[in-house]
């Protein structure tokens, strides 16, 4: 039986200072009941994990999928992550689970785990090589630039990236809890105005040289999804931050995914037209592309996209992480990584990461192959199963016993379906049972008794699970023609 433990405030917890943010930074990362952070930080850490590299290839999805219908279907993306992202958590409440891929094995057994924990990790590595590739193909042109002629040898690519790796974006992926980088998260997006101003200002001087029509109708739609999707998702870093806030019920959690979501789709959509309008038919999968070396005004932006990609490696990395250590058994309901086991995979994932984000170039090839095939089950079909799987588990074919029973023959059936369906009804009561008991009524956690199911949620997840099975597998065919 799943168990869970006591939910606590913060406060109840003893100050002694290091050792207490340690053991707080491991509660956190795990059980729910130890978030510090309030329904706004916890949006910026949300905004952080979502809008990163994706955006850069924006402009190029509304060129793929026609300027108007590119607008309405990133409402519609936009829309559908959002009832992904609220009702993937509820169903973590729900049954009890905190963690993404112990969700997905709850649904769908082992198999369903490490399906889950390999579209993770392709998501989250995919990520962080494009990271490390914005940040290899930005900061060292502007060392270039603008550094006297004896430091030059900081303008090499390679030695920029490596130092700017290990000295700066190593020491964030250190703590356990993502809820740690939630001031770094808030300067990353706030890096994000300054880098779409200087791309407000300057690209207009270029707009005349492109053309840029207002088409209904793209040549791709299919891929222009993928892109988006790539650039909206943020499903695998959700538990890990709404472990980290401090309010847990589910309207707060409303609240900071419904304001997590408006905030990236208007940074993301807003980067996306003005790309699109300056640069129309030209515009390339990285809109810093379009514009030439010493434009002065766009290296300011080329200087905050490098910087904000600097503190968003983490936001991606977190994910990897966990995935591996769960694939090789060092993260389980019942134990947590090692401090040897922690730091040896976060040592080797770094490393590995950052000799593709050096020796890889093309970024239109990440975006299509993570977009349109590990994006849309993590963003789409993902959170809808698990939602079915908490609310409506006999809407899932696999947990009908009878009609499996029936298919293969077997006459004595309504025994062990009875059995069976008595036993999960206890457990499921049992766990219930125990949560409203540990739940508690408190100011400053705001812990409710357990969702029910919603209208709105019931149709969504049934969208979610068609929509993103569509785009998985044209998107897929695509990226690999």
């Amino acid at each position: 039986m799943h168990s869970q433990p006591p939910f606590h405030s913060y406060d109840s917890i003893p100050h002694h200072h290091h050792q207490q943010q340690q053991d707080l930074d491991l509660l956190q990362s795990d059980q729910p009941g130890y978030g510090t952070r309030n329904i706004v930080e916890v949006s910026f850490n949300m905004v952080n994990a979502t809008v990163g590299a994706g955006v850069i290839g924006l402009p190029l999805a509304l060129l793929l999928a026609g300027f108007i219908n590119g607008i309405l279907l990133s409402i519609m993306v936009a829309l559908l992550t959002f009832a992904a992202v609220y009702g993937m958590i509820l169903a973590g409440q729900r049954v009890g689970v905190y963690k993404f891929a112990a969700l997905g094995e709850h649904v769908m057994g082992r198999f369903g785990f490490h399906t889950l924990n390999l579209m993770l990790f392709i998501q989250s590595a995919g990520s962080v090589v494009s990271y490390f590739i914005l940040v290899a193909d930005t900061l060292p042109i502007l060392l270039k630039l603008y550094l006297p002629d004896e430091y030059r040898y900081l303008s090499n690519r390679t030695l920029v990236t490596v130092m700017i790796a290990i000295f700066v974006i190593f020491p964030l992926n250190i703590p356990r809890s993502i809820g740690a980088l939630a001031s770094w998260s808030t300067l990353s997006v706030l890096l994000l105005p300054v880098m779409i101003l200087s791309v407000l200002i300057r690209a207009p001087a270029y707009s005349t040289m492109h053309d840029a029509p207002l088409t209904m109708w793209g040549t791709d739609p299919v891929s222009a999804i993928g892109i988006m999707s790539f650039a909206l998702v943020c499903s695998q870093v959700a538990f890990n931050n709404y472990l980290s806030q401090r309010n847990q019920s589910s309207t707060a959690w409303g609240c900071t995914t419904g304001l997590s979501t408006f905030i990236s789709w208007t940074v993301s959509i807003t980067f996306a037209i003005i790309g699109y309008l300056c640069f129309g038919k030209d515009v390339e999968s990285n809109i810093f592309a379009n514009f030439p070396e010493n434009d002065n005004v766009i290296n300011i932006g080329r200087l905050s996209l490098g910087l904000s990609m600097v503190l968003t490696v983490p936001m991606a990395f977190y994910p990897a992480r966990d995935a591996v250590q769960k694939s090789l058994g060092f993260e389980t309901a019942e134990k947590q990584p090692t401090t040897f086991q922690h730091y040896g995979v976060t040592i080797v994932l770094f490393v590995v990461f950052l000799f593709f984000g050096i020796t890889v170039r093309s970024l239109g090839k990440v975006y299509s192959v993570v977009g349109g095939f590990a994006s849309a089950y993590l963003a789409y079909m993902m959170p809808a199963m698990a939602y079915i799987g908490a609310f409506h588990p006999n809407w899932l074919p696999w947990n009908n016993h009878s009609y499996f029973l029936g298919f293969f023959g077997c006459s004595k059936s309504a025994d062990l379906v009875q059995q069976q369906e008595g036993e999960e009804e206890e457990h499921q009561q049992d766990s219930i049972a125990q949560q409203q008991s540990l739940l508690i009524k408190d100011d400053e956690t705001a812990i409710i008794v357990l969702p029910k199911r919603k209208l709105w949620l019931d149709l969504s997840s049934i969208i979610l699970l068609g929509f993103g099975s569509i785009v998985m597998v044209f998107t897929a065919m695509k990226a690999f023609d």
